[in-house]
């Protein structure tokens, strides 16, 4: 049965954050909606050509169109559930409708599940399979662009062990640990349903990351096996381009709205895209020198943020704020798990405690909600969070935790889903 969207009362000193709209809206709005999208086709289509079709993005169609796919009026927001035997479902957080896609995974055991926020890199042994969520957003700054499309499984690739994947418009990247290489596919076809590989990066195993910036790669390159002590730039299909940095014990990273940040020992290095599809790289070290145990490495944003969150070992989080290029750390009196920037008005910060509890944190005043203990093995839950809500995950039952962060990080309704909720991930936003 649907789950209905529940209002959100107006909580004193919080802004007002936009609710999820109930997908039973009237007449009235949707023909409103209509309006307000007909003028940003308008308005994005200064450009285009006299059959008044908008001008081609570089995702290969109209602002991120692709053949097949529906453009609709807001986040097609979906969570993606991979049960351990590599059955996939997906779950509408818009309709409350769960659906089973298929089995992604030749065996019956998933070892790791990774996504960038549409597909889905699911590993079982030494091959990673993608799975195209159906749901992605377009965001251009001022305005987005919300699609939906056929889900559908898509092929596999031997990689050698669990993947971590990242994309940008054009290209998507599998860094693999257990082998310290990258693979390099086409963005487009992969939109099409076909796995192509353009490139491929090979260095020694190291715990490492591979960014897509604009049409580059952003990537840990390791001397020996064990610790990356550098951050290189490559082309699409893998060349070296002669431009690096020192990154010592290079770990972890993710993809903001300013650029590319990976962790170092001593800070972070930072690689922004030029004008003129140049990438610049420049370190980012801490304001003072730091306890190793208490590095930032596991970064994590809401999507289009330019602030990124990490664990700062058993003291607290790190925020990074990629446009000041400034660190801040914040203590907490449980050592946390997982921490994700996620507001753009308040800088709030989500993150989930050892005690298995959601915390709501606000960095410039301090003050902070906290949810009761949701989960009894927070080590292995994962936390997703979008513009309205936090998905957080019992990795030993089937229970998704709906968190409303903006309203004193009030759990607004606790989903089922029809597998346990270990391997899951938030798309469409």
């Amino acid at each position: 049965m649907p789950f209905a969207s529940t209002p959100r009362p107006a909580v004193p000193g919080l802004p007002a954050f936009r609710a999820r709209r109930d997908p039973r809206r009237s007449r009235a709005a949707l023909a409103l909606v209509g309006a307000v999208a007909l003028v940003c086709v308008t308005a994005c289509s200064s450009d285009a050509p006299s059959s008044g079709r908008a001008a081609e993005s570089e995702e290969g169609g109209v602002h991120g169109y692709v053949e097949g796919a529906s453009e609709n009026p807001e986040p097609q927001l979906q969570l993606a559930v991979v049960g351990g035997d590599g059955q996939v479902h997906v779950h509408n957080l818009l309709t409350g409708e769960t659906r089973e896609l298929g089995q992604a995974t030749a065996s019956a055991s998933v070892d790791a599940v990774a996504t960038d926020g549409r597909l889905l890199a699911v590993t079982s042994g030494t091959t990673t399979t993608l799975v195209d969520s159906g749901t992605w957003t377009v965001d251009h700054g001022d305005h987005a662009h919300y699609y939906r499309a056929e889900a559908r499984i898509l092929d596999g690739i031997e990689n050698g062990g669990p993947a971590r994947i990242a994309s940008s418009e054009t290209l998507t990247a599998l860094f693999t640990a257990a082998t310290g290489s990258t693979v390099i596919l086409d963005r487009n076809a992969l939109a099409a349903g076909k796995v192509t590989e353009v490139g491929s990066l090979t260095s020694a195993p190291h715990d490492g990351i591979a960014l897509p910036v604009a049409k580059k790669i952003v990537a840990t390159v390791a001397s020996s096996a064990g610790a990356a002590d550098r951050v290189a730039v490559f082309a699409s299909d893998g060349s070296a381009l002669d431009q690096s940095i020192p990154c010592p014990d290079a770990r972890g990273g993710s993809s903001t709205r300013v650029g590319a940040v990976i962790g170092c020992a001593d800070g972070a290095v930072l690689a922004v895209e030029g004008t003129d599809g140049s990438v610049t790289l420049e370190a980012i070290p801490y304001p003072e020198s730091i306890d190793p145990a208490s590095r930032a490495i596991d970064f994590a944003q809401r999507p289009g943020r330019p602030s990124v969150a990490a664990v700062a070992g058993t003291q607290g989080l790190w925020v990074l704020d990629t446009r000041a290029k400034t660190w801040q750390l914040i203590a907490t009196d449980t050592p946390l798990v997982t921490a994700v920037a996620a507001d753009d008005e308040r800088d709030l910060v989500v993150a989930l405690d050892t005690a298995g509890r959601v915390l709501v944190i606000e960095p410039e005043s301090g003050e902070r909600w906290t949810t009761e203990p949701l989960v009894p093995e927070p080590a292995g839950a994962r936390l997703e969070v979008d513009a309205d809500r936090a998905y957080l995950g019992d990795p030993a039952s089937t229970s998704v935790f709906e968190i409303d962060y903006a309203d004193r990080a009030r759990v607004a309704r606790t989903l089922q889903m029809p597998v346990d909720a270990r391997f899951f991930a938030e798309t469409g936003r």
